[in-house]
C-alpha cells in the first residue's frame, strides 16, 4: 500500500472522536475493507457518511480492491444524492446507519461499526474511461453537475508534489472541509500519509457545521484549540470567521505553521491582515479536471498576490488569456466520452503566468462587459470588498450596465447601513471608476440558507443568486437607488 513505511507503523496515522489507528492498523484495517469490498463483487461504490475514520478506510480500500470509489456530500438533499446514486449506476451504498432510512432500498449490517450498506440494481452501465477510479461531482447546484473520473495514480501525484513543495515535518493536519471535496481528500489526506503524519477528522458538529452551513464558530475554534494541528485547509468564508475571531481576541495556536486556503479569490490585504494576525495563510489553486491543486505559494515560495508557484508536476501555458494546462489531467467526463482522455484542459480561468507563477484574474464566463464597453473581472472587486471583513459575502454584477452593483450579505446583522456605505467608499477609492460600486442589494439571509445557491464547499454560485435575486436588482436599476453615491 503506498502509505505503508516501516518506520511508521507504530506512528498515529487517523484520529477521530471514537478512535485512533497507528500506520500497521491503518493497513490492517484498509485490508479488511478492501477484501470485504471484492466479496460484495462491485464495480462503484458511493460514500455516504461525516467526516471520521471509516470514511477514510473505505476510500483506501477502494484503491486497494480496484473499485471506483463515489464520495457524496452529506449535506446534499435526498433528491441531489438520488441524481449523484443513478447518474454513476451506484451498485453499493456505504453510509452511517442513521442516514440509511433516507432511501427507499433495504440496508444490511455490515461487519464495520455502525455501517450499513444499500445494494442497487442500475438499469444501465455509466460511460468511463478506462482507468476511473474515483468519480468527483463538480458543484452542489440542484442541476446535473458533471462527474469528473480521476485515476488513483493522478490522485497521488498530486498529493507527492504538494508534498515535496511543502517539505512539512511532523504533520497534523486537521479536516475542516467535507471528506467529499477532492481538495479535502488528496491535500489533507493522502498528502499527509505519504510523510508519515497524521490525520484528524471531526464530525460536522465538532466542526461547527450544520449542512453546507458554518452556524457555530466558537465550536471550530475550540476544535482547533484542542487538536492544535500543524496544517489546515480553508475556502475564503472560512479564512473570513477566522479573521473576526482574531479581531475578538481569539489566539490561533502556535502549533500551526500552513494554512491553505482555495476556492475563491483571496485579496492580498487579506492574506497580510491574516498573517499579522497569526494565520499561515497562503493561496492556492486548483480544479477537479486537475486533480485538485495546480497551483500555490508556500512559507519558501510566497508570492502574495497570485494563486503561487505551479507544482512540480504541471505545465501549463496561455492564450488568450485562459490558463491551459497540460499533464495530470481527469479522465474525462461520466457519460461524456467526446471529453475521454484529455491531453490538455482549458479551464475556463483569465490569468497571468510568469516564470511559473500564476495570477489569477477571473473566470472567462464571469467577465462583466458594461454598456460602455469596459472590461472587468467581478472577482477582482469582490475580494476587495470581503477584505473589508463586513462582509460574509458578496457578488458584483453589472453585465450591459451603466455601472456595478453588488449583493452583500453582512457578517453581522448589527452592522450599521453608514458603516456599509463608508466602506464601499473606501474600496471604490482604489478601484476605477468602472469597476466601482455604485448600488447595493443587502441580503436578508446567508446565500446558503436558500437551495442551489453555493457549491458543495460553500463558494456562491454566481448565477442562480443573480436569478435569485434578479427583481431586486432590476428595481436597484429602475429607481438608480444610490445612483447619486
Amino acid at each position: 500500500m503506498w502509505f505503508s513505511h516501516p518506520a511508521w507503523s507504530q506512528n498515529i496515522a487517523l484520529i477521530d472522536a471514537e478512535q485512533q489507528l497507528t500506520y500497521a492498523q491503518l493497513e490492517a484495517a484498509v485490508q479488511a475493507r478492501s477484501d470485504w469490498l471484492l466479496k460484495q463483487n462491485v464495480s462503484r461504490v458511493a460514500l455516504l457518511m461525516d467526516n471520521q475514520i471509516e470514511w477514510v478506510l473505505f476510500d483506501l480500500a477502494c484503491q486497494q480492491a480496484g473499485v471506483c470509489c463515489v464520495p457524496v456530500p452529506v449535506f446534499f438533499s435526498v433528491q441531489q444524492t438520488e441524481y449523484l446514486l443513478e447518474s454513476s449506476a451506484i451498485e453499493l451504498l456505504i453510509v452511517e446507519a442513521e442516514r440509511a432510512d433516507a432511501f427507499a432500498v433495504a440496508s444490511f449490517d455490515t461487519p464495520f461499526k455502525t455501517l450499513k450498506a444499500q445494494s442497487f440494481q442500475p438499469h444501465e452501465q455509466p460511460e468511463l474511461p478506462e482507468g476511473t477510479h474515483k468519480i468527483t461531482f463538480t458543484s452542489g447546484t440542484t442541476g446535473a453537475p458533471k462527474g469528473v473520473c480521476l485515476s488513483t495514480d493522478s490522485q497521488l501525484v498530486v498529493a507527492r508534489s504538494l508534498v515535496a513543495a511543502l517539505a512539512l515535518q511532523d504533520v497534523k493536519h486537521l479536516c475542516l472541509l467535507p471528506l467529499a471535496t477532492l481538495l479535502e481528500n488528496i491535500a489533507g489526506i493522502y498528502a499527509p500519509l505519504l510523510v508519515g503524519g497524521s490525520v484528524y477528522l471531526a464530525s460536522q458538529q465538532q466542526r461547527g457545521f450544520e449542512g453546507s452551513r458554518m452556524v457555530q464558530p466558537k465550536a471550530m475554534l475550540a476544535l482547533i484549540n484542542q487538536v492544535q494541528p500543524t496544517s489546515l485547509i480553508l475556502v475564503p468564508e472560512l479564512l473570513s470567521f477566522m479573521v473576526q475571531a482574531c479581531h475578538q481576541g481569539w489566539q490561533p495556536p502556535e502549533s500551526l505553521v500552513f494554512i491553505a486556503v482555495g476556492g475563491g479569490k483571496v485579496s492580498a490585504q487579506m492574506l497580510s491582515r491574516a498573517r499579522q494576525l497569526g494565520l499561515p495563510v497562503y493561496q492556492g489553486y486548483g480544479l477537479s479536471e486537475c486533480a485538485s491543486v495546480v497551483a500555490l505559494n508556500t512559507p519558501n515560495n510566497d508570492h502574495l498576490t497570485s494563486a503561487g508557484t505551479l507544482l512540480e508536476h504541471n505545465e501549463a501555458n496561455v492564450v488568450e488569456g485562459e490558463l491551459i494546462v497540460r499533464g495530470n489531467l481527469f479522465l474525462g467526463y461520466m457519460n461524456h466520452p467526446e471529453s475521454f482522455y484529455p491531453t490538455q484542459f482549458a479551464t475556463g480561468d483569465l490569468v497571468d503566468l510568469k516564470a511559473n507563477v500564476l495570477t489569477i484574474q477571473g473566470r472567462r464566463k464571469n467577465i462583466i462587459i458594461n454598456s460602455f464597453g469596459r472590461n472587468l473581472s467581478p472577482e477582482w472587486v469582490e475580494s476587495e470588498l470581503l477584505a473589508s471583513q463586513i462582509f460574509r459575502s458578496v457578488v458584483v454584477f453589472g453585465e450591459a450596465r451603466a455601472y456595478c452593483g453588488a449583493i452583500l450579505v453582512l457578517m453581522s446583522s448589527e452592522i450599521p447601513d453608514d458603516l456599509v456605505k463608508t466602506t464601499i467608499e473606501q474600496v471604490n477609492a482604489g478601484l476605477p471608476d468602472y469597476a466601482q460600486i455604485k448600488g447595493w442589494v443587502l441580503a436578508m439571509e446567508p446565500f446558503e440558507a436558500s437551495e442551489g445557491l453555493v457549491t458543495a464547499t460553500g463558494k456562491p454560485i454566481r448565477d442562480a443568486i443573480l436569478d435569485h435575486y434578479k427583481d431586486r436588482i432590476n428595481d436597484l436599476y429602475q429607481s438608480n437607488h444610490n445612483s447619486d453615491y
